[in-house]
């Protein structure tokens, strides 16, 4: 830990930002490489919803005899091989009566929420059955094709959201923040005031779960279920980096996701039918 950072009560000190910065990085870091050591990870719609227990011992069963069929020589008649043929068959019967199982109470739960006028919970699982996966990235954006010029055109329109609108109107706030940060009553507040681990905890348990990661992988659940040390981390990390006014580089930035207002609309045009939302590590 950066103990010198940690201790100093120095206002506006600048001395440790690097130091603080080395901190966050390293927490991020022992957070990922806890999570990938501990925590197992498959690729995504690897497990099938429709899977149940019964399943998997016929599965094993396939597995045991045609092990067996094939330490006597694969043989084509004969007990072992029809055996075999049995197991074959009674599991790929299975595994078509799951999948008719799931789609009829898929059905029944429709045929539900359209008895009971609820519309918007019918379409949200519709959505979440049938139009999940049927959108595809644009290859042509504003006339132009190719995923090297789409993605130029992408980050000449987003250039313009850090940008002022008007060079005066930011020149003055900037001088107000100026002014105020170098207010001595402003950074006694700061220099006064300590994050708990109880503050941290606190914020934690509100924090919604299974969200998107940021650029450093790190999800809520990491948080979570980092353990109580975490917490204690966190808190000596957020009240220095007040103390110093300062944030780590990775909180300046932001990932700009462009989704569709209207997933019928246009996509080859990025002004019309298309709503940003930004994610942010903070």
């Amino acid at each position: 830990m950066p103990l010198d950072a940690l201790l100093c009560k120095d206002s506006g000190c600048q001395k440790h930002n690097e130091e603080l910065e080395v901190y966050y990085n390293d927490i991020v870091q022992s957070l990922d490489a806890t999570a990938a050591e501990c925590v197992l990870s498959v690729k995504s719609r690897v497990h099938k919803f429709w899977w149940t227990p019964e399943l998997d011992e016929l599965k094993q069963q396939c597995i045991d005899i045609s092990t067996l069929w094939a330490s006597i020589g694969r043989p084509r008649s004969g007990c072992i091989n029809q055996e075999r043929l049995r197991c074959k068959y009674q599991y790929k019967q299975a595994i078509k009566s799951a999948m008719q199982d799931i789609d009829r109470h898929f059905n029944d739960n429709l045929y539900e929420k359209l008895c009971k006028k609820d519309e918007v919970s019918f379409w949200r699982a519709w959505r979440k059955r049938f139009c999940g996966n049927s959108l595809k990235p644009t290859n042509t954006l504003n006339s132009k094709t190719g995923t090297d010029n789409v993605l130029f055109e992408f980050t000449e329109y987003y250039k313009g959201v850090a940008q002022p609108h008007n060079a005066n109107k930011n020149a003055n706030i900037a001088s107000e923040v100026d002014l105020l940060m170098t207010a001595d009553n402003i950074i006694m507040n700061y220099l006064g005031y300590q994050v708990t681990a109880e503050d941290v905890d606190k914020c934690i348990s509100k924090m919604k779960l299974h969200k998107a990661a940021y650029l450093d992988n790190i999800t809520s659940e990491h948080l979570r279920y980092g353990g109580p040390h975490l917490a204690v981390h966190l808190c000596l990390l957020f009240t220095s980096m007040m103390h110093h006014c300062f944030v780590p580089s990775e909180f300046c930035k932001g990932i700009i996701l462009p989704l569709l207002k209207n997933k019928h609309g246009d996509a080859t045009d990025i002004n019309i039918d298309v709503q940003n939302i930004s994610l942010y590590t903070c």
